[in-house]
């Protein structure tokens, strides 16, 4: 496979953009949870056979069903995690596919797009929820877009979604990483970039230069002033 381009960090997503080839992938911090739950999985496991003959049946069952449910899932969690692209967009096959969780491995297609049924690329706003809390503020004021892929026939379907804080250094920076995920894809299916998000534009400071100053009468004429006056006399 190609060596990556460009990584690009999405909110639990990594954006990997190679020559022919971009991935929407999870990030490497998904494995915790799905690790975690096969390690409990497995010392139920253990337990049941350490301590079948001292242990009565419902306590065994109690520790048994627990780690048949868990086992499995985790376990494909982790392939997910590892394998698993929920958007990949090939330039050899002419197609975006979207893809299937984690209870699909990210390996069954949920949506396949051709490249000539693309419209365009859309930065959009993502709300977080317009909830008032009943407790104190929370800590952090946030923003977060949603790159999205527009088919010709108006359906949207999401690529990823990037959350920064409200703050005017994180606010560009984490737009730009959506720009950028928006960027790559448009330029790879051959088509355009759309921003529908609230764009904040600095404040400019244009006021004093678009006055005309005026002078003030009880002010001596500046030089020239009084020549110019007689000549049009």
């Amino acid at each position: 496979m190609a060596k990556a381009i460009k990584r690009i960090a999405l909110d639990r997503r990594v954006c990997v953009v190679r020559d022919s080839r971009i991935e929407v992938r999870p990030e490497r911090m998904a494995l915790i949870g799905p690790l975690i739950g096969l390690t409990i999985s497995l010392a139920l496991f253990v337990s049941v056979a350490l301590f079948a003959s001292e242990l009565p049946v419902a306590a065994l069952a109690a520790m048994l069903v627990p780690g048949l449910i868990l086992g499995p899932v985790s376990g494909m969690g982790v392939v997910y995690s590892l394998v698993g692209n929920p958007v990949v967009i090939d330039a050899r096959k002419q197609s975006a596919t979207f893809q299937q969780g984690v209870l699909g491995l990210g390996l069954g297609t949920v949506e396949l797009v051709p490249f000539w049924k693309i419209d365009r690329l859309e930065v959009q706003d993502l709300s977080l929820g317009e909830v008032e809390p009943s407790g104190p503020p929370p800590p952090l004021d946030l923003r977060a877009w949603d790159v999205v892929l527009i088919k010709q026939s108006g359906k949207e379907l999401s690529v990823g979604q990037v959350i920064a804080a409200n703050t005017p250094d994180l606010i560009d920076e984490g737009f730009d990483r959506a720009l950028d995920v928006a960027e790559a894809i448009a330029s790879m299916v051959g088509s355009e970039v759309v921003i529908a998000a609230a764009v904040e534009e600095p404040v400019e400071q244009t006021q004093g230069s678009a006055e005309t100053p005026q002078e003030d009468p009880a002010l001596p004429a500046r030089p020239g002033s009084e020549a110019e006056g007689s000549q049009r006399a």
